[in-house]
């Protein structure tokens, strides 16, 4: 008998469990503009030179905001990242095509309020601290804020 209810207490709990957990993943809701509100535009492109994979970009975003170039797999795996401070048109890094990357490539550029560093005060002024003030086709956002993330064309490497 206490073994019956032993097991039986173990599969309501593992029921209730398994219910919990069938609500689903929680929407995340883009947090809202408090500012005035800034249209991003800009683009990310990738090629193959010698050995090296060069990604490179452009972006309307202000001078001084802090970025990412990285080169990821197409299951989202990143492979390797550059930090950097876009200062005009410099956005490009290039990185050294190694033997365990994959077949194929996305080389990416994006910006954030919390894997870039941060941002500078004029940064968080302008486009609000969690990038809320932010508007365009290129933006996903997490619960950290809004993130900038423009991609590359697939690049074969091997």
């Amino acid at each position: 008998m206490k073994k019956k209810l032993i097991v039986l207490l173990v599969i309501v709990i593992a029921a209730v469990t398994v219910l919990a957990g069938c609500g689903g993943a929680q929407e995340i809701k883009r947090p809202e503009a408090d500012g005035t509100k800034f249209e991003v535009t800009g683009s990310c492109t990738a090629e193959l030179t010698d050995g090296k994979l060069i990604v490179s970009g452009e972006t309307n975003l202000m001078d001084g905001t802090n970025g990412i170039i990285s080169v990821l797999n197409s299951d989202g795996t990143r492979i390797d990242q550059q930090k950097i401070t876009k200062e005009g048109n410099n956005l490009k890094a290039e990185f050294t095509v190694k033997e365990d990357w994959p077949e194929t490539v996305y080389g990416f550029v994006m910006f954030d309020t919390s894997k870039s560093d941060g941002q500078p005060e004029a940064v968080k002024q302008a486009y609000g601290k969690k990038f809320q003030n932010l508007e365009g086709e290129d933006l996903i956002w997490d619960k950290n804020g809004v993130i900038v993330v423009f991609q590359s064309e697939a690049v074969k490497v091997k």
